[in-house]
């Protein structure tokens, strides 16, 4: 048994709505759930959530929704604590003990593919002695500098007005 839960919440602060923005027609919570469906070794998706467009999205694609607790919720809520509640959801939900494997996707993380997702359980199955796998990115910096948006036109634009940075 292999469950992936997708976290979200509504409450960002730098990009609100984030989870729930129309990149290609498609909300950005729509393209890891996406990679994940089709590996085809997923046997149930969770959304853990507080958000409700998160939710109806969830449950319009027969996700399951993990309700989050509103202290789970925050911009300072301890990301392991979010993971483990969602977790125990899954495991009362599924009525067993332990799963295989868990694929936690995060709701923004638009660039999973399902290449990378298989070739993360692969390499768990292959190295029982690991405790997961990870993507990463590497970037030469991380500034609100590169933070973009798409405009009316579908023009990306600066996030945040570059003369806030003054």
């Amino acid at each position: 048994m292999i469950p992936a839960i997708l976290i979200g919440r509504k409450g960002s602060k730098g990009f609100p709505g984030k989870n729930t923005f129309k990149v290609l027609g498609q909300p950005l919570c729509y393209y890891p759930t996406e990679a994940a469906k089709k590996t085809k070794l997923i046997d149930q998706i969770y959304y853990s959530t507080d958000c409700p467009l998160l939710k109806e999205f969830a449950i319009s694609n027969k996700y399951k929704v993990i309700d989050r607790p509103e202290n789970l919720a925050q911009s300072d809520s301890n990301p392991e604590e979010v993971f483990l509640h969602a977790y125990n959801e899954v495991l009362k939900d599924l009525n067993v003990k332990e799963v295989e494997l868990i694929i936690l996707l995060m709701a923004n993380c638009v660039t999973i593919t399902s290449e990378k997702i298989i070739e993360g359980i692969n390499i768990l199955r292959d190295n029982p002695e690991y405790d997961s796998a990870v993507t990463v990115s590497s970037y030469n910096s991380y500034s609100p500098h590169r933070a973009r948006k798409l405009d009316d036109n579908g023009l990306l634009v600066p996030f945040i007005s570059f003369d806030k940075f003054e």
